[in-house]
């Protein structure tokens, strides 16, 4: 098993899964076997066999991306059972075939995908120690640190947390730190993928040179980052927290991101909620790669907030600051060309894909937008926009939408979905054989 951690370093940066972590799970495994009693040695044998994967499963799944969990339960499987599950495979799986099979190796209650957020707290007080942190890292624009603070909040524990990035920033971590540790109470660095140098020349050595309160318990938050030190990678307990998909999961992050004084206009809020829905079918459409997009381009959140500015200055320079705006004289063509030209636009290079974002922006910002029952697409159950256009209008229309949307809502006909599907399960098939070749080597 120790050997199957080093082969997973062979497909991302994060796995640096070292010999003092698996002991760990060992000795966690062991103790927790002491109540199983047998005097059959081959039978407790294969008890602490299946214990162990359990544990190794729940650990290191956790600090996995989606489809790498997959990866890991097969190569698991392998190690456990014998069988290379997907040589007897058919061609052409699907991820629900390769999700059977693993319920097929262990069991359907197998918790392959990892202990991860939704258990924070039996990670927090069962599986680290004072002297472990939890790296907690996430893909761009989602914030985890709330469910720290939620967490620590319900516990009644003082928690100190500090946003990382300044020369203030590093002298204030280095103080709580040191107050929480000798306290036995918690700490909290945010957003730390800003101060990757700073990571590795100052807090690994503060880290391994801590002598702590066994209730101290320190909590990082970062982007995930190729720049993050190898150093912290190995020494902390990860939790890989992949945000959710979907429209409904991309506005909501983005809209929680909107300082609530900016939703003092319900006709500039209602602009806000069309560049949610841009926003969140481009970033939609690079989950279906080729097909979304010919090319991965780099949008982010950081672009919508910045057309947040955009809408607000254009407005304010043709109507001036109003409060009874007239939708019609909203200098819509000024709006639809910075947003097809220069916020979205810049990132794309083909012509395709500008003819995808041209036809999706125009068809959005148009004075109608502001009529009732307004479709934000041309498909049979697309969403209409909310009749009104006050705060809490706005959420409770977003909350309205369905976890999960066809891909017509984003331009796309219902075989994407497939087309996607096996792509993911041709990547978990294509590095489980990388991984399956690093462990031969070994």
């Amino acid at each position: 098993l120790f050997v199957l951690f080093a082969g997973m370093r062979e497909i991302d940066f994060l796995y640096e899964f070292t010999a003092q972590s698996f002991m760990s799970t060992l000795e966690c495994v062991l103790k927790d076997s002491g109540n199983e009693k047998s005097d059959d040695e081959e039978q407790r044998l294969s008890l602490l066999k299946k214990l162990l994967c359990k544990e190794v499963a729940s650990r290191v799944g956790r600090g996995l991306r989606a489809e790498d969990k997959m990866v890991f339960a097969l190569i698991l499987a392998k190690v456990a059972t014998g069988q290379n599950m997907l040589e007897e495979s058919k061609e052409n799986l699907s991820t629900d075939d390769i999700t059977s099979m693993i319920d097929e190796a262990f069991g359907t209650n197998f918790p392959w995908q990892g202990k991860g957020l939704n258990e924070l707290k039996g990670v927090t007080f069962k599986d680290i120690t004072s002297m472990v942190p939890l790296l907690l890292c996430s893909a761009p624009g989602h914030d985890v640190s709330g469910r720290v603070e939620a967490m620590a909040k319900a516990e009644s524990k003082d928690l100190l947390a500090v946003a990382m990035g300044s020369a203030e920033g590093y002298g204030t971590a280095e103080s709580f730190i040191a107050t929480a540790s000798k306290r036995g109470t918690w700490v909290m660095l945010k957003n730390c993928h800003l101060c990757t140098e700073w990571l590795e020349d100052t807090l690994v050595k503060t880290i391994q040179g801590l002598q702590s309160h066994p209730d101290f318990r320190m909590f990082i938050t970062s982007e995930i980052s190729p720049k993050l030190p190898t150093a912290l990678l190995q020494i902390s307990d990860i939790i890989v927290a992949e945000s959710p998909t979907g429209i409904k999961a991309s506005i909501s992050r983005f809209f929680s991101s909107i300082s609530t004084d900016r939703f003092s206009n319900s006709v500039q809020n209602r602009l806000y909620l069309c560049l949610g829905w841009i926003h969140a079918v481009v970033q939609e459409r690079l989950r279906f790669m080729p097909n979304g997009w010919s090319e991965k381009y780099g949008f982010t959140e950081a672009d919508a907030i910045h057309a947040l500015d955009v809408i607000d200055s254009l407005v304010d320079d043709a109507c001036g600051k109003r409060q009874n705006l007239d939708p019609e004289k909203l200098p819509w063509d000024a709006i639809r060309s910075t947003l097809r030209k220069g916020v979205f636009g810049g990132r794309i290079t083909s012509d395709s894909d500008q003819d995808i974002l041209d036809n999706l922006v125009n068809k959005t910002f148009v004075p109608q937008a502001y009529d009732v029952d307004f479709k934000l697409a041309d498909v049979e159950g697309a969403p209409v926009l909310p009749e009104g256009s006050s705060t809490d209008e706005l959420f409770a229309w977003i909350d309205s939408l369905p976890s999960h949307n066809p891909p017509t809502w984003i331009g796309l006909d219902e075989t994407a979905e497939i087309a996607r599907d096996k792509l993911v399960a041709e990547s978990v098939v294509k590095k489980f054989g990388i991984v399956t070749d690093a462990l031969s080597e070994e």
